[in-house]
């Protein structure tokens, strides 16, 4: 008798195999939710890999099935490959565009915080931080700031951002380093 593998996985491939059929060849939105509900735990897992104490699990779980729905949407099932091996690069791809984005932010983050911090035992502190945090921004051209706005006080990403404003993923990523450059720079100048 031939070993024939897991029953279960099998059958879980077939399931998920025919749900992105209906959704890419019919459209049916219900089947992409479906798919994409079946395969969190491999968010999951891939998030648990990059999480650290200072990184909530949620915002890398959020990022992971950013990459996640990516994938449903780009996957193509005549290439002989299953979801999950095309899944896996384009899901962790999503999770270290995220820390990397929150290291980059994570200095001017940590000096706003800081000070907010101390300053919430002083009205006067409170006022001066929003003075420093006021003059970082006004370093920055209207599109820097909305740019900065959508993606730090909105918690936009990049991908929306880009959409918004018309510029590439890629533009808006630049954008962001660049501001943020300026606006630490104005930071440590006062």
């Amino acid at each position: 008798m031939r070993y024939r593998g897991n029953h279960g996985e099998g059958q879980r491939r077939r399931s998920t195999a025919a749900l992105l059929a209906a959704y890419h060849h019919r459209g049916d939105r219900s089947a992409r939710t479906r798919v994409i509900e079946q395969n969190l735990p491999l968010v999951h897992s891939l998030a648990r890999r990059f999480w650290r104490p200072s990184e909530p699990l949620d915002d890398l779980v959020q990022a992971g099935t950013i990459g996640l729905i990516k994938a449903v949407d780009g996957f193509r099932d005549d290439r002989g490959r299953d979801l999950g091996a095309y899944a896996v690069p384009t899901i962790v791809g999503e999770l270290r565009r995220h820390v990397r984005e929150r290291a980059s932010a994570s200095s001017v983050a940590e000096l706003e915080e800081e000070t907010l911090a101390a300053g919430a035992r002083s009205q006067a502190e409170v006022s001066e931080t929003r003075e420093l945090v006021r003059a970082a921004l006004d370093v920055l051209t209207p599109r820097e700031r909305r740019i900065v706005a959508l993606r730090y006080y909105r918690d936009w990403s990049q991908q929306s951002i880009a959409a918004e404003v018309g510029l590439s993923q890629v533009q808006v990523s630049r954008v962001l380093s660049a501001s943020l450059a300026k606006m630490r720079d104005r930071l440590e100048a006062a």
